[in-house]
């Protein structure tokens, strides 16, 4: 068992989940963190299946033929993955929002990786998440997380310092690629490392100034759409994937969300949500947002809350300027994740491609001004 800081146990197993003899590790792993399932073991052949898109670390769902409905997901960390992440913190912060209903339970954790409840449900894809339905979901599910922190003990929360977070990573960018094709797309990329320490100062700068205001909220931090799960039975959204969740500026966590519209197999900014979805996307959320802090959450229409042209555009002008923090952040980890993954994705490309974003938008979003209350 495993201990953790407010004396909460989790389950742990001492083995090394192996992916090329990947049935024999899954049920070692089952028999351990699911022995109810024993005498299905014994009887039936286990089924495993690969999510694809993940390019960070391997996921697996396992079930049986009888009951493929449940399903038990296997997480298997990517290589070297906790130089930028807090495992630790990221199990607890699953805990927590199990607590909350915003998670699912975590059933064990093994040497490398974790083994915890499938969320029932389709991932989104950009034809459906942007879609007036969908976007509705995701919006009130997500103004539910938002507001953790208000019922949550602040030892639970982690904290997810965005700037913090990118200098941390710039430290952990190579000086130089092992691979030589890498050591000359990142030449060919970018003009050189420090330019990325004057980026932050300068989106530090900027953020901090008096008159651009976003409340700390826990955040997801990573909400592509990919990490979101469409429960069709239920005509509900749920959100996996809480590796980087924490609090943060509740405009970064919708910025982030925008610019994950563009996808990350195929990323293309045209893709990237236009002024009118926006505008439109905000109100919905600031709609609900208000409901819930002026403790009316359960009863009224969401779209009976009043809110007013001041208080979108404000909302829109600080998440549009956040969307440059999204990007530089992502780039950052790219640069770390291409020297360092196992998993077949050109990061160094990807990272370009949100590079040329970041610089094409850079000046218009640092001179776009907070309309005045």
């Amino acid at each position: 068992m495993q201990q953790l800081k407010d004396d909460r146990t989790i389950p742990t197993l001492a083995h090394h989940f192996d992916v090329e003899n990947a049935e024999n590790s899954a049920r070692l792993l089952l028999n351990h963190f699911r022995p109810h399932l024993s005498q299905q073991l014994k009887e039936e052949k286990l089924i495993i299946t690969e999510f694809t898109g993940g390019v960070q670390n391997k996921t697996l769902a396992v079930y049986f033929p009888s009951d493929r409905r449940n399903k038990t997901l296997i997480k298997v960390y990517g290589a070297d993955t906790d130089r930028i992440l807090d495992r630790a913190g990221e199990i607890r912060t699953r805990l927590m929002l199990n607590e909350h209903e915003c998670c699912g339970k975590v059933y064990g954790l093994f040497e490398n990786g974790m083994c915890y409840e499938f969320v029932a449900g389709q991932t989104m894809t950009f034809e459906n998440v942007g879609n007036d339905h969908c976007s509705r979901l995701i919006i009130r599910k997500l103004v539910d997380l938002h507001c953790v922190n208000r019922t949550a003990s602040e030892d639970e929360l982690q904290v997810f310092d965005a700037f913090k977070k990118m200098s941390g990573f710039l430290e952990l960018v190579p000086e130089a690629y092992k691979d030589e094709k890498q050591q000359r797309q990142f030449v060919e990329y970018y003009p050189n490392r420090d330019i990325f320490a004057k980026e932050i100062e300068i989106l530090r700068e900027h953020l901090t100034d008096s008159s651009i205001h976003s409340p700390k909220v826990f955040c997801h931090n990573d909400l592509a759409y990919g990490n979101i799960v469409y429960d069709k039975e239920k005509d509900c959204a749920n959100f996996i994937d809480f590796e980087y969740a924490g609090l943060n500026h509740q405009a970064y966590d919708l910025a982030n969300h925008f610019n994950e519209f563009a996808g990350v197999e195929e990323c293309d900014y045209s893709r990237f949500p236009s002024r009118e979805y926006q505008i439109s996307w905000l109100t919905y959320y600031l709609k609900c947002w208000n409901k819930v802090h002026n403790g009316d959450s359960d009863g009224g229409a969401d779209d009976d809350v009043e809110v007013t042209d001041q208080q979108v555009e404000s909302l829109y002008v600080v998440v549009n300027k956040f969307t440059l923090v999204s990007h530089l952040l992502w780039i950052l980890w790219t640069l770390i994740q291409a020297e360092h993954s196992e998993i077949d994705f050109d990061f160094l490309r990807y990272g370009k491609l949100r590079f040329d974003e970041y610089n094409r938008r850079k000046h218009e979003l640092l001179a776009m001004t907070v309309p005045s209350p």
